[in-house]
């Protein structure tokens, strides 16, 4: 008959979170963010967008260990949610007045309101990191 020590759980248990970490920090993580890159460059190519600074300034990834949990974070310049979830057309307001150089007209633009998107539909929505995730979650999976 096998007798287990008694702390063998616990034991058990900082083994598998070591395990987690550390493949989180080493292979998950930075696979998660070249994922991510690749559909933002992707994205950006497509729509002739110049947004290298999405993947050029990501922070982390970042492992964090509290207790009996192991976190991964990767964090996106601010703004990249506009791409990422897309942005439909929509009037913006301005109080005082708007100021902007519109390039087509090759002047300076002041008005009380702008229809954003009116003639580019929008912003479509790029699903760069999330489709990461996804690809991710089926790798893990197998």
């Amino acid at each position: 008959m096998v007798t287990l020590e008694s702390d063998f759980e616990s034991k058990l248990e900082q083994a598998l979170l070591d395990d987690v970490e550390q493949r989180l920090r080493d292979e998950i993580g930075p696979a998660l963010e070249q994922a991510a890159r690749e559909n933002w460059q992707a994205y950006a190519a497509r729509n002739d967008y110049d947004i290298d600074h999405v993947w050029e300034e990501v922070e982390g990834p970042f492992v964090e260990r509290d207790g009996d949990s192991v976190s991964l974070r990767i964090e996106w310049p601010g703004l990249s949610a506009l791409f990422e979830f897309g942005v439909s057309p929509h009037t913006i307001e301005g109080n005082p007045l708007l100021h902007f150089y519109w390039e087509e007209a090759d002047q300076w633009i002041t008005t009380d309101e702008v229809n954003w998107g009116s003639e580019t539909g929008g912003i479509p929505e790029s699903r760069a990191i999330r489709n990461a995730l996804n690809d991710l979650r089926r790798e893990v999976v197998r």
